[in-house]
Parts: C-alpha cells; sequence; structure tokens
C-alpha cells in the first residue's frame, strides 16, 4: 500500500470513527495480516493489550484465511490517532472490539468504562510479549480481567452457575472457561474458589479489589437476571450494614481540588447544606479501595485519562431529605436518587466552575443514595473499622 493511500485511508477511518463516537456509537475497525498489523503497533510505540483468547489469533497467512472471529484489544486512548494509521496500513476483514481505559472515542461499553478505568490501567501497565508477537495482559492480571469478563460482562452467557438462586445455566459458553481459570489460577499460583459460579467469582474479585463496584453495577447498561441477582443480594447486604444510619451522603475530594486550595471552600458549603459527621484524610490503602471499590465518575479528568485520586472523604447526614419532584431533570436521569437534596453537589459545582473555570468538574464526587454512601463508608473505612466508625456516625447523629 502506498503513502498517498495510507494517508487518504487513515483520514477517512478517523473521521468515520469520530463520527461514530459523536453519535454514541462505537467504532467499526478491522484489519488484516495481524504478524504485520502488531509489528507494527508495537515498532510505533502503541500501548495496547489483546484482552482475552490471544491463543486464537491467526499469525500467518493461511490460518487468516480460515479466521471467522474477531479480536478484542484495549488501547491507551492517548495512542488512538497512531493506533488508528496502523489500522489503515493494514486493511483486512478481522473485526476489531475496541476499548480503552475510559469512554473516549466510542471505546466504552454502553456509555460506561468497559473496565473500571484503575482496573483497566492496570492491564495497560502490567502487559507482556506473547510469543514475540503482542501484548497481552501479565498473567495474574489477566487471570483477574478474564474472572471479570465472564462475571459481569458475559453474565448468564458465560454459562457459568449464578451461585445464588441454585438454578443450572442453560448457556453453553464455546470456551472451556472453568478448564481455563484453573490453568491460569496454577500458572500464577492463585486458589480459585469451588465451585466457580459467578457469585463465587464475584466474592473472589471483591478480596482482590478486582470486582465491579456496586454504584457501577447499578447502573450497567445491559443487566440479565444474573446481575439483578447480584444487585439485590448486595443491596440487601448494604441495608444490614447500616445498621441504623440513614439519609448519609458521602462526598470524594479530590486532589485537584486540594492543589487548588479549594477544598476549605468545599467544607464551607457542606457544613452550610449538611451535618458534617466525619472528615478522612485518605492515604495509602484507603485510596485504593475508594478508587476500586467506587465509580466516583470513573476517576478521570472529564474527556481525559488523567486519574485524579480521593484526598479526603466527608461524611454527611441531611436532617431534612426532600423527596425528588416528579418533573425534576436531574431525577429522571438520575434514577437511584430519591433525596432532593443530593443534587447539592451538582450546583456547587456549578458555583465551583466560576471560581476555577475547566477544573471543578472533577472536584467533587458523591453518593447518590444511603445503600451507595455504605458502599463508599466500607471504602473509606474498611470492613474491619466499619462497625466502630458506624457507632461513631451514628452518636454523631445522635439516634
Amino acid at each position: 500500500m502506498n503513502g498517498i493511500w495510507k494517508s487518504l485511508r487513515f483520514h477517512w477511518l478517523y473521521f468515520c470513527w469520530r463520527r461514530r463516537a459523536h453519535r454514541r456509537r462505537r467504532p467499526k475497525l478491522a484489519v488484516g495480516n495481524l504478524s504485520a498489523f502488531f509489528r507494527e503497533l508495537n515498532e510505533r510505540g502503541v500501548t495496547y493489550v489483546v484482552l482475552r483468547w490471544f491463543d486464537e489469533l491467526p499469525l500467518d497467512e493461511a490460518t487468516e484465511r480460515r479466521y471467522d472471529g474477531d479480536m478484542d484489544l484495549m488501547v491507551d486512548s492517548r495512542c488512538f490517532h497512531e493506533f488508528c494509521r496502523v489500522v489503515a496500513a493494514h486493511p483486512g476483514r478481522i473485526k476489531i472490539d475496541l476499548y480503552s481505559e475510559g469512554v473516549q472515542m466510542g471505546t466504552g461499553y454502553v456509555r460506561l468504562p468497559y473496565y473500571p478505568p484503575p482496573k483497566a490501567l492496570e492491564m495497560l501497565t502490567h502487559r507482556t510479549l506473547y510469543k514475540n508477537a503482542f501484548y497481552v495482559p501479565a498473567p495474574q492480571i489477566y487471570l483477574y480481567s478474564l474472572c471479570y469478563h465472564l462475571t459481569y460482562h458475559k453474565g448468564l452467557l458465560s454459562g457459568l452457575d449464578t451461585g445464588l438462586d441454585g438454578a443450572r445455566n442453560p448457556v453453553v459458553n464455546r470456551h472451556s472457561v472453568v478448564e481455563e481459570l484453573r490453568r491460569l489460577a496454577e500458572r500464577v499460583g492463585e486458589t480459585l474458589p469451588e465451585p466457580i459460579t459467578l457469585f463465587s467469582l464475584h466474592q473472589w474479585l471483591r478480596e482482590r479489589y478486582w470486582d465491579m463496584p456496586y454504584d457501577l453495577l447499578a447502573r450497567w447498561g445491559k443487566p440479565d437476571e444474573w446481575h439483578r441477582l447480584l444487585q439485590r443480594h448486595l443491596e440487601h447486604v448494604l441495608q444490614e450494614q447500616l445498621g441504623g444510619l440513614h439519609d448519609i451522603i458521602v462526598f470524594m475530594i479530590r486532589e485537584d481540588a486540594v492543589q487548588q486550595k479549594a477544598d476549605d471552600v468545599i467544607m464551607e458549603k457542606l457544613r452550610a447544606k449538611f451535618v458534617v459527621l466525619d472528615k478522612v484524610k485518605l492515604e495509602g490503602e484507603a485510596v485504593r479501595r475508594v478508587m476500586n471499590e467506587t465509580r466516583g465518575a470513573d476517576w478521570t479528568k472529564h474527556k481525559s485519562t488523567l486519574m485524579i485520586p480521593p484526598v479526603y472523604a466527608v461524611v454527611c447526614h441531611d436532617p431534612a431529605p426532600v423527596p425528588v419532584p416528579p418533573d425534576s431533570k436531574l431525577g429522571k436521569i438520575h434514577f437511584n436518587v430519591h433525596n432532593n437534596n443530593v443534587f447539592y453537589k451538582h450546583e456547587l459545582r456549578d458555583w465551583l466552575e466560576e471560581r476555577y473555570p475547566g477544573a471543578s468538574g472533577n472536584f467533587l464526587h458523591g453518593s447518590d443514595n444511603d445503600l451507595e454512601s455504605m458502599a463508599y463508608l466500607l471504602a473509606v473505612y474498611g470492613k474491619d473499622q466499619m462497625d466502630a466508625a458506624r457507632e461513631r456516625l451514628l452518636a454523631a447523629i445522635g439516634n
């Protein structure tokens, strides 16, 4: 393919990709000659991983002609431009299901990140060269990511039983997933739960901060009966863990707010609206828990890949909750909100935007209801400290 044709094809593909993204549709890309395609990606320094089932990808012309599958790729969104150039140089019929560490350029899943950004970045950071041809997640991360994929992306289509209602799953997955998981686990020295079910994998992933956060599960765009069963189970557990706490809102103040010295102003505004029960400085393990166990608007800067970690968690009580009006525009969008005062965070963000243009949208994140608040409290305090923290919060409320 000559240089002029490559350039024209690149500009056309990139234009179509951007247009589809503008229409909130996923990119439509395909390639051929995979050996050369991956070799050029590597030479150009594109950060990517083949997400799974990489032993099936054809790396020679004869096998490629017989191949009737596609491939799942995750690409660092900062490399999209260069990635598209390589795609343009290698036309073919192998479809690419393209994802990134966020939702940029239509690479999310039903407008949400395919993997939560902290987990996606872990996959892109910890990768290894497979068969000296293409990059894949490092073995332990691959095990986690495959368990996540089967548990949350595939759900019942994984072929695994739910493990919650005792019913057998009639779906048969074309991959021998249980055998593959056991093989991977043995390779990296991990012990999988027995029996392997969707629920046992969920619990196993949670112990490793690799489960789907509750507030993301509640927003998941393509739930099946398994997702609904899991959500009901988690809500029952969270309701019990509240233990008398009610009308709690947990706010996370992010690093850029502290850097711009806006955290004191935010605290003043929160105290004027709610009763502040506790302010927790997040450090070390607590930061990791919060970023992995809460959606936090995905912890990225708006329309950027820059991760903004939380610095403070502010636990508030609303002594005078107000029902969401039936005609509330925000209420129709945020269906999990039951207290209209929760939307104060939008008002506060608008106020901050006037004083810190371009940055304040990331200054503050908050829970939408009591169940989300409980999930956030568990992330903030840790399960070992939660009982003592709950007693302090209840005493502060006056219950």
